[in-house]
């Protein structure tokens, strides 16, 4: 139980970081109307604790005034859990594509380094509005 509640988790943090990326790199929102944002949908349908965290995180400035958010290095970690979820679902033919995907999102993250050196020969689009 613990295994798929923490796999649902991975997940939900995943829509956290999708929606924070779609806010700031498409629509150019600031970490506070970003925050303004979360806490919104924090008080409808989308109310979660997670939800909730975002809101507050991305409110928090550090002690020279900007987002810590900003200064957190883009790097993520993993203990198994969302990937013995991804694991089992698949052996036993239940998709959670949502879980593994944050599993391989967050299996690209950790590989800080070479995204770096990949950036630097695929620059990737310039957005065009």
């Amino acid at each position: 139980v613990k295994m798929v509640h923490n796999g649902i988790e991975y997940g939900d943090m995943q829509l956290c970081c999708e929606a924070y990326h779609l806010m700031k790199e498409a629509l150019g929102m600031s970490c506070k109307e970003m925050s303004d944002v979360f806490k919104e949908w924090n008080k409808g349908p989308l109310d979660s604790f997670l939800c909730e965290i975002t809101g507050d995180i991305l409110a928090f400035n550090d002690e020279d005034g900007t987002p810590l958010v900003e200064k957190i290095m883009d790097k993520a970690g993993q203990k198994g859990t969302g990937k013995w979820t991804a694991i089992n679902s698949l052996d036993v033919g239940i998709p959670v594509t949502l879980i593994a995907e944050a599993v391989f999102a967050r299996c690209l993250s950790s590989i800080k380094d070479e995204r770096i050196e990949a950036s630097k020969k695929l620059p990737g689009p310039t957005p065009a509005f």
